[in-house]
């Protein structure tokens, strides 16, 4: 079965792609919608991310503090900051959610990994709302996130897990167990008191609304780890500074203060002491896959700016007539695509699991409400009690399988560690070929090798990665464990 006429983008997608290609044969629509997707963030990176790049990498190299709002609104007018929500919200999150965020990603990144990080920065926050736990706040802030793109003033998130002792850490069960946890929530009368700090949070200095995790005691870190959405205007909570970074400067990395800020009981997100498996572990299943995509975004950056260098006449001759040159090309396109089908590996195992919730008939069946009935005082009081949660926490055993979620959070890890890891090699050949050339081309190609570093840091670190793919695959000592009804 054909789909629609494909545009020229998506038929080169397509021929990069060939699993996509066969995709498409099966399901025309539901690729034909990823496909859209990934235009829209191509289009998005080339009339906005690319001309303003190196603008932007300075300014903030000055003042770290600053904010383009602009751009952001020009991001809003794409959509990109709804890529997550789901389509019974409005959002674009479909059957093929997963699939679609890694090709957008990607075309982002190639102009710009600091834009790209800024707009996925929303996305991740937005993540642990996605699970059955989030669910009562679907209707509230992921619709406010719809709604705030269509008026023209985008709704932002940020995730905050990372501390100032507790970085890796705190994103894989045996070293938790282990971790100096400095922040705690402390339970009181209604709800919770937060009590300390969070630090490198990308984009958390703007964020409307953060998913804050945080041990209820702080000498049994894994046993309590909770996940709590954390408005920017409740009492107590303040962003005393920006760090001044090396890469991905348009994307703020903030330090986030919270002094006795007060969290009600219905902004957990979830089962208190599920935030092991249900806020890092199947966050990370499904992002890191994503930050693989960053990285082999950044690569394509590299190559598109290392050919056009290699195309222009220097000492009367072109770089790429040599056959070195064109040989370290060919090297550079394998490694690209390489990891491009293990993201892929990736996403379209994250669409088996992700995608099939979202388009699944009781899904719907309970999303065709009228929202007036999800918003009334009787259905969220449900949602956030324990039958509630129960509920959610049976419908999610039901239709995943904690075998499966294992599976992902493996082939998320090896993307991640892989994509990076290739990234930072490709811009640090094409730098030693360029020279000491004062080009625009080799600046952009510069600047990617500052931005890619921080890949090989984030979302777990590349050597925690290798670890947690090991520790699946090989030892079989970490299983993502999903919620049971309490």
């Amino acid at each position: 079965m054909k789909g629609k006429r494909l545009t020229a983008y998506g038929e080169r997608l397509l021929r990069e792609t060939p699993v996509l290609e066969t995709l498409r044969e099966l399901d025309p629509q539901g690729v034909d919608e990823a496909l859209r997707i990934a235009e829209s963030c191509s289009e998005f990176a080339r009339l906005y991310a690319e001309p303003r790049a190196l603008e932007l990498d300075a300014l903030m190299e000055r003042d770290p503090e600053y904010f383009d709002r602009d751009l952001v609104r020009a991001a809003a007018k794409y959509r990109l900051f709804s890529m997550v929500v789901p389509t019974v919200l409005g959002g674009l999150a479909g059957k093929y959610m997963l699939t679609a965020a890694a090709l957008g990603i990607e075309e982002i990144c190639s102009a710009c990994a600091g834009i790209g990080n800024m707009i996925a920065a929303t996305g991740l926050g937005a993540c642990p709302l996605l699970t059955p736990g989030g669910m009562p706040h679907w209707d509230t802030v992921l619709h406010e996130i719809v709604e705030g793109e269509r008026r023209g003033e985008p709704v932002l998130m940020a995730y905050a897990i990372t501390e100032p002792s507790a970085g890796t850490d705190v994103e894989e069960p045996h070293f938790l167990a282990k971790a100096r946890i400095g922040m705690e929530a402390r339970r009181v009368r209604g709800g919770y008191l937060l009590n300390g700090r969070k630090c490198f949070i990308s984009g958390g200095k703007e964020a409307k609304y953060l998913t804050v995790c945080a041990a209820t005691d702080r000498d049994r870190p894994l046993e309590t780890w909770t996940v709590f959405l954390v408005s920017r205007d409740m009492e107590g909570f303040s962003v005393p500074r920006v760090e001044r970074k090396m890469g991905q400067r348009v994307c703020h990395a903030a330090e986030l203060l919270f002094e006795n800020v007060f969290v009600p009981e219905e902004n957990v997100i979830g089962y208190e002491g599920d935030g092991m498996p249900m806020g890092i572990l199947s966050i990370m299943a499904a992002s890191r896959g994503p930050v693989g995509a960053v990285g082999t975004g950044i690569a394509r950056g590299v190559l598109k700016n290392f050919l056009s260098w290699a195309r222009r006449k220097r000492g009367g001759k072109k770089p790429i007539d040599e056959q070195r040159i064109q040989m370290e090309i060919a090297d550079m396109a394998a490694s690209i695509q390489e990891c491009r089908g293990l993201i892929l590996d990736h996403s379209l195992a994250g669409d088996k699991i992700f995608g099939s919730l979202l388009v699944n008939p009781m899904m719907k069946a309970l999303f065709a409400l009228p929202r007036e009935l999800r918003l009334s005082k009787p259905y969220r009081s449900f949602l956030h009690s324990r039958w509630g949660k129960a509920a959610s926490a049976r419908l999610l055993r039901l239709l995943v399988s904690e075998e499966d979620m294992t599976r992902l959070l493996a082939l998320a890890s090896l993307a991640k560690f892989a994509s990076t890891d290739m990234a930072m090699g490709i811009a640090s050949r094409a730098l030693q070929l360029m020279g000491p050339d004062d080009s625009e081309e080799r600046r952009r190609v510069e600047k990617c090798y500052r931005d890619v570093k921080v890949t090989q840091i984030y979302e777990g670190t590349n050597q925690l990665n290798r670890l947690t793919y090991f520790m699946i695959e090989h030892e079989g000592t970490l299983r993502v464990e999903l919620p049971r009804p309490r």
